[in-house]
């Protein structure tokens, strides 16, 4: 029952700085979270640890008591919800303190101790569901009759009903539970190599300088105007990764096989289904996707023909893959420049909306600037009794805005459902979550577009708006049918190797990038070493689904009024109140058909075809 809300963003323009990362106590304050609004102290927490600790008997002794009375079952979920969410802030806080240093082990072992306190909680509750499904539906009705309540978590019983062929009886939730923590293995082995021991080495910059490499530098440097330094990057970056390309490969393994698992011991059809169940999301939305895509593939191919074209390279590689077709055109903001064009993008969302985002950047919600030690990337975590907060590793590029904008977008959407929704509708799943952030950088293209009319930074605009289209949708798309991949091999018994993954790799880049590119045959297929976003089980494909939802929702709000304004804000106020393709119904989209994919590919044609338009003229 426990839940880790925690929404990243992997794309090719993630920051990165230059020169030696700085120590964090040399950044700032007003540049870094205020986590002391969560604890104020590690005794703090560790008081509230010691809570939680000592409400997991009385949990435990709750068995067996369910269906006794329908204010003994209010009771029961309101104790499991009142200790869940102290669970909720002791392991949020402990993790973003953990990622402000990775290199503090005494943090790091916080942040295990609470993992494990989560496991004894999901043990110390794992009888309910299981317990509730007992209860018969003509008891139901009686204890609705007894207790009003229970009217609230009409929702919640059904989304539980819905789980009964995949619900085990008490013993067997309570193993399955107790397996959790050596479930989370396979990820945190990955972490720890890929944000704590992994070490990347020097290379040469534009200057003729050496210049440490790091992963957020990595990005940057694949954008680089001297293909000299990205080839360098690209090789020291992969040759990095690949060298552990074999123990790495071994870990990809069990994390397929612990998905494997844990699919067949609750009798899902395959991983897909389990993965996709607990949100139910339909499992042609997810074929849907696939298949849409590769049935437009020339539109992608095109994409790379201008690349070509405008770079005036043959062969193309895959470290040109990102730079930006127009360099003349480039311009970027920093942080406090950012913030408020930010604000004026976000206006069509109402004065609210803009309020709240101003506060929380005043208000310590975000931690911005990369420094040593620190965790890789950008993401937006926050639990119901805390704050949302933002990760970012800030550099000063167009990439970074964009990135903040994203992550505003999550922290908005845990906002406006945390103060619209009881604690058991107060979450929502990564399904509609990157709806709400790929929105805002949405708004975002949309006002620099419309009110920069310089024909350079135009056609800079363009490509930049046509990579996030193909690093958001089509390059997810490709991840989302590799792991797709991996699981059916691993529900068919095979072992992956670094030659399986390698070789499965190549064939869908030869296929999503087509004849255009030509690949490193040594290090390309390399590229599923270094993907964290593999070991959170049918994660990415959402990152293109949401993007397609948002396109059709932006473009209403857009083109409308205060009507089409509230239909989008209620998918942001309804948190888990729904079903995801319902959530999204709201706002007059259906995810269940090719449309909103079919209009993201037509949009993605109709960019190139303005770009080609303005390089004509």
């Amino acid at each position: 029952m426990f839940r880790d809300r925690h929404s990243e963003s992997i794309r090719l323009d993630l920051p990165g700085g230059g020169g030696e990362p700085v120590e964090r106590d040399q950044i700032d304050d007003r540049y870094k979270w205020r986590l002391d609004r969560i604890f104020t102290d590690w005794d703090a927490w560790e008081g509230c640890f010691g809570e939680i600790e000592g409400s997991l008997d009385g949990l435990a002794r709750l068995r067996g008591t369910l269906a006794e009375s329908g204010p003994g079952l209010v009771k029961a979920i309101e104790a499991i919800h009142d200790t869940q969410r102290k669970l909720e802030k002791a392991f949020v806080y402990a993790g973003m303190k953990s990622d402000e240093d990775t290199r503090v082990g005494e943090n790091t072992a916080r942040k295990g101790r609470v993992s494990s306190l989560a496991v004894r909680f999901n043990e110390a509750v794992s009888w309910f569901e299981s317990e509730l499904l007992e209860i018969s539906d003509e008891r139901l009705v009686e204890m609705n009759a007894e207790e009003p309540g229970l009217e609230l978590y009409a929702h919640f019983f059904h989304n539980i009903h819905r789980g009964r062929k995949h619900t085990l009886d008490a013993q067997r939730e309570a193993l399955l539970a107790s397996a959790g923590l050596m479930a989370r293995g396979a990820g945190q082995v990955f972490n720890a190599f890929d944000n704590a021991d992994l070490e990347l080495g020097t290379i040469t910059d534009e200057d003729g300088k050496p210049a440490a490499l790091t992963k957020g530098r990595f990005y940057k440097y694949m954008k680089s105007g001297d293909r000299r330094v990205r080839e360098e990057a690209f090789n020291k970056f992969l040759d990095t990764y690949g060298a552990m390309k074999n123990t790495l490969a071994a870990n990809m393994d069990a994390n397929v096989k612990n998905h494997v698992f844990f699919a067949g011991a609750r009798n899902h059809e395959g991983t897909l289904e389990a993965a996709l169940h607990p949100d139910g999301v339909p499992p042609e939305v997810f074929h849907s996707l696939i298949g849409t895509v590769s049935e437009n593939l020339d539109t992608i191919h095109r994409y790379t023909a201008l690349k070509k074209k405008v770079l005036a390279l043959d062969p193309l590689k895959e470290f040109d893959l990102a730079v930006p077709l127009f360099q003349k055109g480039e311009f970027k903001f920093d942080y406090d420049e950012a913030c408020p064009m930010l604000l004026e993008a976000f206006a069509p969302l109402g004065e609210d909306y803009v309020k709240t985002v101003r506060g929380g950047i005043e208000g310590g919600w975000i931690d911005v600037h990369e420094s040593a030690g620190k965790r890789s990337g950008g993401y937006s975590n926050g639990v119901y009794d805390t704050p949302p907060y933002i990760l970012l590793n800030w550099a000063d590029q167009l990439g970074d805005t964009f990135t903040l904008a994203h992550e505003l977008g999550h922290s908005m959407h845990s906002w406006l459902t945390v103060h619209n929704q009881p604690f058991v509708y107060g979450d929502y799943p990564i399904f509609t979550a990157e709806v709400a952030s790929t929105f805002n950088e949405l708004l975002v293209m949309d006002h620099l577009l419309k009110t920069d009319s310089d024909r350079d930074r135009k056609l800079y605009l363009l490509d930049y708006h046509l990579s996030q289209i193909n690093n958001t949708v089509f390059r997810q798309t490709m991840f989302a049918e590799f792991e797709h991949a991996i699981h059916r091999m691993g529900e068919e018994g095979q072992t992956l190797t670094a030659d399986s993954l390698g070789e499965l790799y190549q064939g869908l880049l030869d296929k999503y990038w087509g004849p255009e590119v030509a690949f490193d045959a040594a290090r390309s297929p390399l590229t599923w070493t270094r993907i964290p976003h593999f070991f959170y089980n049918y994660y990415v494909y959402q990152y293109a689904t949401a993007y397609s939802a948002a396109v059709a929702l932006s473009r209403k709000v857009l083109a409308g009024g205060e009507s089409e304004r509230e239909q989008y804000l209620d998918i942001l106020r309804s948190g888990c109140s729904l079903y995801p393709v319902e959530t999204i119904k709201l706002g007059g989209v259906d995810m269940t058909t090719s449309k909103p994919m079919e209009d993201v590919i037509a949009l993605f044609g109709s960019l190139i075809d303005q770009t080609e338009e303005l390089l004509e003229s």
